[in-house]
């Protein structure tokens, strides 16, 4: 029985400290809620200055003098107008021309090739006639 208890009351002070951060957050987020106790004072408006509203420029009205009466010119005949005739027109086409371009050169490097030359040595050559012993003297 006593262990009951004591969870029910470790259940009721988590639910309460839930209930306190979601507040917390709550208030954070707006500060302006009902639930804050201590609410920010309300800003005043924001001021509004009038702002100066550009006027485009216009060109001056035109005035056309108007001849006076019994002045009037009378009104010029149309004239016909000539039909259009053909003109040729040719767009110039670039001449090609050769252009220079580098083009690699072989070019050989020598090279030394080794050459056999004889050199005379002191040595006897081996001559394929039996050395004397001994044994062959009279």
């Amino acid at each position: 029985m006593r262990d009951n208890l004591w969870n029910l009351l470790t259940l009721l002070a988590l639910l309460a400290t839930l209930g306190v951060v979601l507040i917390f957050i709550l208030i954070f987020l707006n500060p302006y809620t009902p639930l804050n106790p201590f609410p920010p004072p309300t800003l005043p408006p924001r001021l509004e200055l009038p702002t100066s509203t550009p006027t485009l420029r216009q060109l001056p009205p035109t005035w056309t003098s108007t001849p006076p009466l019994g002045f009037e010119t009378p009104t010029p005949r149309p004239t016909s107008t000539l039909p259009p005739t053909y003109t040729p027109f040719f767009i110039p086409t670039p001449t090609p021309t050769l252009t220079p371009t580098r083009t690699p050169t072989v070019t050989r490097t020598p090279t030394r090739t080794p050459t056999i030359t004889p050199i005379p040595t002191d040595t006897p050559i081996p001559s394929a006639t039996p050395i004397p012993t001994e044994e062959m003297t009279p």
